[in-house]
This record gives structure tokens, C-alpha cells and sequence, in this order.
């Protein structure tokens, strides 16, 4: 079966930018860590910035109606269970979103990296922004794998944060995965086993390498275009 574009769909040419994905999602870094915290009628604010970035991911990255599909089931997935449990209902459900929010950045990702580093494409602004999103997605992911590691195993992880619900780890978990991405390494986090300080090191890795594969790959489509 024949896979269909959606670029003609209105919504998709109104809010399918790789800007308004990266403005959601600084957003969501700016304002969560103020409101994860306190009372569920603060926390909704948190969830109402997460749902910007639940609409224009989806519609910024999804190519076909199959990828549009799945990346709306696991926003869903992410969303409805996270609000639930932020409310005071379903408290258990709170994994199920980490779960589902590891699945929704790496697809997004995934996606985006194909686009950016496989397909033929223009460098322009839309190019410039989806690299963006690609870097902060992985940090994003690697959050959510941290925080669920945590939840699910007690005692991976020692330092700041640890001591806290399971609910303010997780904003701690993107400061921790964001300074591992960048090679910072304050060391106020640190893992409390091996296999753990793999996947830490491994992000370092990642973040190095996409930054230099990144730039390289955008240098030669641009001189490509040029020429």
C-alpha cells in the first residue's frame, strides 16, 4: 500500500514546523521544573506545554499517516496516564508513562535523524530547527530512560534528587541526562552500578558524535546546493 503524504493536510501546513516542535519543547525544559512539584492545578501546566509538544511533534516529523498514527497513540500513552496520576488517580500509571515516553522521543528521533542524516534534503531553516529537535529529543529520551530505571530498580542512582518522589526525579533526570549529553559531568548524579554508567557514557558519546556528524552532514548539503 502506497504511503500517503500528508503535506497537503491544512493542519500540517499550519502547525507542521520544526519551530514550533523546538519552541514547545524549550518551553517544556523553561517551565516544568517550576511546576512538576507542587500542586496538581500547577502541574496541569506542565501537562497543558507537554501537549504543545505531543501536537507539533507528531505533525513537525510524521511523513505518513502510519507514522502520524503511532506518534499520536504514544503521546497519548505518555499524556493521558502522566495526568491521571499528576491528579491523584491511577498513581501506578506514572511508570506507564515513562515507558511510553522513552518509545515517543526515540521514534521521534529516529524519524527526524533518517530525515536529516539519510533522505536527500535542503539546508534551510526547517533543517536548522530539526537539528535542534534531534539534540534535545535525545536528551529527552535518555531522561525518561534514567527516571524508569529508577522507579522500576531503587538505589541505580545516588546524589541530588534521589531523595525526593519519583515524580520530582524525573525533572532532576533531565538535567542529569542533558549535562551527561553535553560532556559537563557536574558529578552531582552519579550511577550507583556499572551497567548504568554505560548508558551514561554511551550518551556522552552520542551527544559528541551527533554534533560532529551533524555539522559535517549540513556543511556538505549546503556546499551541494551551492554548487
Amino acid at each position: 500500500m502506497p504511503t500517503q503524504p500528508l503535506t497537503h493536510w491544512r493542519v500540517v501546513q499550519v502547525l507542521g514546523h520544526q519551530r514550533y516542535l523546538s519552541l514547545s519543547l524549550l518551553a517544556f525544559l523553561c517551565i516544568a521544573p517550576f511546576t512538576h512539584d507542587v500542586q496538581s492545578e500547577a502541574q496541569l501546566l506542565t501537562y497543558g506545554v507537554l501537549t504543545l509538544v505531543f501536537i507539533t511533534g507528531p505533525l513537525a516529523i510524521a511523513r505518513t499517516r502510519g507514522q502520524l498514527i503511532v506518534t499520536i497513540v504514544l503521546a497519548l500513552l505518555v499524556l493521558l496516564p502522566g495526568l491521571a496520576s499528576a491528579m491523584g488517580q491511577f498513581e501506578a500509571s506514572y511508570r506507564y508513562s515513562l515507558l511510553a515516553g522513552i518509545l515517543f522521543f526515540s521514534f521521534l528521533a529516529g524519524l527526524l535523524v533518517r530525515e536529516l542524516l539519510v533522505s536527500g534534503t535542503r539546508v534551510d531553516s526547517e533543517t536548522l530547527w530539526g537539528a535542534v529537535n534531534i539534540y534535545i529529543l535525545i536528551g529527552l529520551c535518555f531522561a525518561f530512560w534514567y527516571a524508569a530505571l529508577a522507579l522500576f530498580v531503587p538505589g541505580l542512582f545516588a546524589g541530588n534528587f534521589m531523595e525526593e518522589t519519583h515524580r520530582s526525579q524525573l525533572m532532576g533526570f533531565v538535567y542529569f541526562s542533558f549535562v551527561t549529553l553535553t560532556t559537563l559531568g557536574y558529578g552531582d548524579i552519579t550511577p550507583s552500578v556499572t551497567w548504568v554508567a554505560t548508558l551514561n557514557y554511551l550518551e556522552a558519546i552520542i551527544g559528541q558524535l551527533y554534533v560532529a556528524i551533524v555539522i559535517a552532514r549540513l556543511v556538505s548539503l549546503y556546499l551541494a546546493d551551492r554548487q
